[in-house]
């Protein structure tokens, strides 16, 4: 029996350029009649502040760069839908939106099985060899601790 896609996870840097990859979630959202839930991860902040930061300002710090970024996201959801779909089609279900900090290939795996998610898209910028060598890339530390399948949408660097 062939596997059911009825939750996708769909990961993205929200940076220039990742248009591609929402597009085919969004495809494969459609043609699954699936739901997409968009996650964005943001990168830990910086020790070095939050050791001179109150508690409490730090928390409000992240709480508001979350819901920012949240917003944000919502917006270039809207803008994309209206722009790429037909009057007449639609997402199954409307996208969820997660931001989270955390180191993103672990944030991603977290939310994957949490959700449940029978798919995880991401897309994967043109990078050095060397770089991935030593750094290696999150699309590449998902596919390797995946136990669902991940769709990986090479994207350009100037690409919309």
């Amino acid at each position: 029996m062939l596997p059911e896609i009825n939750t996708i996870l769909y990961a993205s840097d929200i940076s220039e350029g990742s248009r591609p990859a929402f597009r085919m979630a969004v495809k494969q959202a459609i043609n699954n009649d699936a739901r997409i839930v968009f996650i964005h991860v943001m990168e830990p902040m910086n020790d070095f502040i939050e050791d001179f930061l109150p508690e409490s300002a730090t928390a409000k710090h992240k709480h508001q760069l979350i819901e920012s970024f949240k917003l944000k996201i919502g917006q270039r959801i809207e803008e994309f839908l209206a722009s790429e779909l037909e009057a007449d089609f639609e997402l199954p279900y409307p996208p969820e939106i997660q931001v989270s900090p955390g180191k993103p290939a672990q944030v991603i795996m977290q939310a994957a099985k949490k959700l449940n998610a029978s798919m995880i898209i991401m897309g994967d910028r043109e990078s050095s060899s060397a770089a991935r060598i030593f750094l290696g890339s999150t699309a590449q530390k998902v596919i390797h601790n995946s136990e669902i399948p991940v769709l990986i949408v090479p994207l350009k660097k100037n690409s919309k």
